[in-house]
């Protein structure tokens, strides 16, 4: 069989969005997108310079990317002709859960995608997996096509990967937006905190994360600790002190 020379893409949000802009500007062949809002699956082919394919049995690429939501990738898996070469996005389903069929895969970025923002895709990691040797193969050598960091990883990997983003990067993404809803119900200037931020991002860049560790919890500065908990209420109170507690725990190991 011949490599993979075009692709179909499956969804219309932010991976499909971003993946689909990469491979067009790395002057591949879109074939065609599919997606259950017309509306967004018109936006993005006149965006990628493609055809929206009326059914999923009518995409036309040599690989279908599933650039769709977990809980739709098993269901979408199963309407597609088993002998179409398929590739599926996910961190967390293990390859083993999709229906059986002759070429299946994972062709995951390890990273968060907002369609109003511009992304570096060529820094992006690349995590693959393929249900044989060849299918693998190819789908290292299209991720090749858009990025620099490319590699195998099974599903026990992937999973363990995608926990550690979910704190990296999602936990971390909502501590940010509880600390601007409480200076901001203060009536004080979110802006003030970015600087801090920046540097603190910046820093694993240099050190490692419990080396980097600051504040009043690896300081054991009860004090403060409690003048803050009196100021803070609800789920706030709770994560407050749920970290807390865990920073102490890891600043004595």
């Amino acid at each position: 069989m011949a490599g993979i020379d075009s692709v179909s893409i499956v969804g219309t949000g932010n991976v499909a969005h971003h993946l689909g802009k990469a491979f067009r500007d790395a002057g591949f062949t879109i074939s065609d997108v599919f997606g259950r809002n017309s509306a967004s699956a018109n936006e993005l082919a006149d965006l990628l310079e493609c055809s929206v394919a009326p059914t999923l049995n009518e995409l036309s690429g040599d690989l279908v990317l599933l650039c769709v939501s977990d809980n739709a990738v098993i269901d979408l898996a199963s309407r597609i002709s088993e002998n179409r070469r398929l590739a599926y996005t996910s961190g967390s389903i293990p390859l083993s859960s999709l229906p059986n069929r002759f070429f299946c895969g994972v062709f995951y970025p390890l990273q968060t995608f907002s369609k109003n923002r511009e992304i570096n895709i060529t820094t992006v990691p690349f995590l693959v997996e393929g249900n044989s040797v060849q299918h693998e193969s190819e789908l290292m050598k299209l991720a090749s096509k858009i990025s620099q960091h490319v590699q195998s990883a099974n599903s026990s990997d992937r999973l363990h990967y995608h926990i550690s983003a979910v704190f990296v990067n999602n936990f971390v993404n909502h501590l940010f937006s509880k600390g601007k809803a409480h200076v901001e119900e203060h009536g004080l200037d979110w802006e003030v905190l970015k600087p801090l931020i920046f540097e603190t991002i910046g820093k694993i860049s240099d050190l490692d994360p419990l080396d980097a560790q600051t504040g009043p919890a690896v300081r054991k500065d009860e004090q403060t600790i409690e003048r803050h908990l009196r100021e803070l209420e609800g789920k706030s109170k709770e994560i407050y002190t749920l970290i807390t507690q865990s920073i102490q725990q890891s600043s004595k190991k």
